[in-house]
């Protein structure tokens, strides 16, 4: 019998720490095993504040989840969230022939590579490299260009970037608590992945996750992620009312500002999706809507079955978004270990390596 592929989701916050045991059945299908979630020491607005509090803590939620399934939790996604992450977009072209011939994978792959050689400084790090469109010769906006004609082949990038000691602080704390990590993913990537419907990502939406120490602006277009912007503002920073809260309207112009850049570059915006703690409180669907004029709906997430409450599953979305997004990209190889930075480097998330 093939042994069965089991993938955790590690959600490290700044209020608490979720995990989740997700069985693949194949056909795209998968099963909640188990959740556990406790709360979070060592963690302040998304960066590892205290070492052994902070493992400790993942230690501890993670050997719960273990006895709930009886299985030693492995192939571990988890997030990364914080002021360090930034969005940048670039630009590659590569010439194939003066007369044109077809577009070949390899082609496609060295377009990407050229898109993704940017400059970084040298305590920076890509976390993602997405695919936002493609070019050949004179036509725009290609989504996949494989097996057509071309002269030259261009693409666009959107780079998720953190920086370098934010990313090895994660590893430390997961590795200090005695386990390894697959892969880092930006939390905005895995909130999407359980609450966002696909027509919603390829007309325009905002994801909005206002946790309790965090604020997460996420945009995604034409079917993928485009723009974020993460505030260090969240839950614990607003108190009273919310229309006159300095706080709170701070975020609301951090949202108007970016949706409104995102606009003026030829981005669509049709919804907003708001989940995290604060999400909860007593009119912020209402006031959203008449700060932000677009419809406001609260994320529910889809399609989960498993043993886990509809209720839990409201308190697990980046857990069970980082499972379903390692469940599409799950490879299984034997873990070599080679080096913190390298291992970094060698298992940063591209949520497109599989694109075609």
């Amino acid at each position: 019998m093939k042994k069965p592929i089991i993938i955790t989701g590690l959600d490290i916050g700044s209020s608490k720490i979720s995990a989740v045991a997700l069985e693949v059945l194949g056909g795209g299908l998968s099963t909640v095993l188990a959740y556990e979630s406790q709360s979070s020491k060592g963690v302040s607005r998304g960066a590892i504040t205290g070492l052994d509090d902070a493992s400790n803590s993942v230690k501890r939620v993670l050997t719960r989840l273990c006895e709930k399934t009886g299985k030693r939790p492995d192939n571990i996604y988890t997030n990364i969230s914080g002021e360090t992450i930034k969005g940048e977009k670039s630009r590659g072209m590569i010439p194939l022939s003066s007369r044109g011939r077809e577009v070949t994978r390899s082609d496609i792959a060295k377009c990407i590579n050229a898109a993704s050689t940017i400059r970084l400084a040298f305590d920076r790090e890509i976390v993602h490299k997405i695919v936002l469109n493609f070019s050949i010769d004179d036509q725009l906006s290609i989504k996949s260009p494989l097996g057509l004609y071309a002269s030259r082949l261009s693409c666009e990038m959107y780079m998720i970037i953190a920086n370098l000691n934010h990313i090895q602080n994660i590893y430390k704390c997961v590795n200090s608590a005695g386990y390894g990590i697959k892969e880092v993913i930006y939390s905005g990537i895995a909130e999407g992945v359980s609450l966002l419907e696909d027509e919603w990502k390829e007309d325009g939406v905002i994801l909005l996750n206002m946790g309790a120490s965090l604020t997460e602006i996420s945009i995604f277009f034409a079917g993928t992620l485009n723009y974020l912007d993460v505030m260090p503002r969240g839950a614990n920073d607003i108190d009273g009312d919310l229309k006159n809260n300095q706080a709170f309207n701070d975020i609301i112009s951090r949202i108007k500002a970016g949706s409104e850049d995102f606009i003026k570059n030829g981005g669509n915006i049709k919804l907003v999706v708001i989940t995290g703690g604060f999400a909860f409180s007593e009119g912020v669907v209402d006031i959203l809507e008449e700060k932000l004029s677009y419809p406001v709906k609260m994320g529910i997430v889809r399609n989960v079955q498993g043993n886990i409450s509809g209720i839990d599953s409201m308190r697990a979305v980046s857990a069970i978004g980082l499972a379903r997004y390692a469940q599409t990209h799950y490879q299984p190889k034997p873990f070599q270990p080679k080096g913190l930075v390298k291992d970094i480097s060698e298992k940063v998330a591209e949520i497109f390596n599989n694109y075609f």
